[in-house]
């Protein structure tokens, strides 16, 4: 099963020290198999599926949503994904919501357009009910199952206290990523991909 996971900070951050950040995976988990991309793909090999991972922090294209899908992507989309999962949004100005709302929409087109390829949207792990609406409207009306975050739009799962940044510690943590994996996994299940 080959799952490809476009994210940003959440997904997938190398270290930099500078703001007490050592990892190489999802922005304040405690370790790599924490990380809501390494639990997914781990319940996946539990039920006997092996899978072939990528994973991609995209947060140059939530910033700039004017990169042209077919090229950003591309590398994406020649992985040729069984499922795609889409965790973004969190860094885009908004004066372009509207710019990246379009360009979401596209991406999901453009990987639907191979028919084995199932899309997950998934919505922002802040707080953010105007993108929140922009995503889920995208997902909706281009074919991709939307799962909302909103249940976790609170401080319990984010890693507060846990780093001395404030930007890193306003990340999931591992309680936060696990919720990440299991509403993903719930949408998951219900398309038939797991039991």
């Amino acid at each position: 099963m080959r799952l490809l996971v476009l994210g940003n900070s959440i997904a997938l951050h190398g270290p930099k020290p500078d703001i007490g950040w050592t990892g190489n995976w999802g922005m304040a988990a405690s370790a790599e198999d924490k990380d809501f991309v390494h639990v997914l793909a781990s319940e996946f090999e539990k039920a006997g599926m092996p899978v072939t991972l990528r994973v991609r922090n995209a947060a140059d294209f939530e910033r700039d949503p004017s990169l042209p899908v077919e090229d950003y992507f591309a590398e994406d989309l020649a992985f040729s994904p069984d499922i795609a999962v889409l965790r973004l949004s969190e860094n885009t100005p908004g004066e372009l919501y509207e710019a990246f709302s379009g360009a979401y929409g596209a991406l999901i087109r453009r990987l639907r357009q191979d028919p084995r390829c199932s899309v997950t949207a998934v919505g922002p792990f802040w707080e953010n009910p105007r993108m929140e609406a922009l995503l889920k409207a995208q997902a909706e009306e281009n074919g991709a199952a939307w799962v909302s975050l909103a249940h976790l739009h609170s401080e319990a799962y984010r890693a507060v206290g846990q780093f001395g940044h404030a930007g890193v510690a306003s990340h999931p943590s591992d309680k936060g990523m696990r919720a990440i994996a299991d509403a993903v996994l719930a949408s998951l299940r219900r398309e038939g991909f797991l039991s």
